[in-house]
């Protein structure tokens, strides 16, 4: 899926990719953006370009940087779904918070402040766990819907792009 980075931004910054290589973040390489349906035999999933967490999460932070360039938001975005697990919507409906799909974000802000490498990143660029937890505080990476924001713009283009019904170009 890096082949839609380009498209939200020239390249990726500095302090995003080193983010990006942490050990909480790598994990996501593994967790699938469509709560294993690729992993099925159905005919229909046949055929998917596979669209990880870490894409999709790489991707949010891409937008974020391009429209504000600020390492706070983009930070936040990037590191929004770092906790989250596999079949993340399944375990949101075992929470009951299939709704709002909020119950396995809660994680978040414990596993960049237990995170080594992430703290240390943190503490290199000025920010804090507060500063990059909970990205519902900027508008911009998380807006409720039907509001446009970069979580949702990333999810339907890395969607197209996954589904086949659009290229990287």
């Amino acid at each position: 899926m890096t082949e839609n980075w380009s498209l939200y931004h020239p390249e990726i910054p500095e302090f995003l990719r080193r983010l990006a290589e942490t050990p909480p973040m790598a994990r996501l390489r593994q967790v699938g953006m469509n709560c294993g349906c690729e992993y099925t035999s159905f005919p229909r999933f046949a055929g998917w370009v596979p669209y990880s967490r870490f894409d999709h999460s790489v991707g949010v932070g891409l937008i974020v940087w391009h429209f504000t360039g600020d390492l706070r938001q983009s930070a936040a975005g990037l590191l929004h779904d770092a906790a989250t697990p596999a079949f993340a919507h399944v375990v949101d409906f075992l929470h009951g918070d299939h709704l709002h799909q909020e119950s396995t974000e809660a994680r978040t802000a414990e596993l960049i402040e237990t995170s080594p490498e992430l703290q240390a990143l943190l503490r290199e660029y000025g920010l804090t766990t507060e500063d990059v937890a909970d990205y519902h505080r900027y508008p911009i990476a998380d807006n409720d819907s039907p509001q446009l924001s970069a979580d949702r713009l990333e999810y339907t283009l890395g969607d197209l792009r996954c589904y086949g019904f659009a290229g990287a170009d």
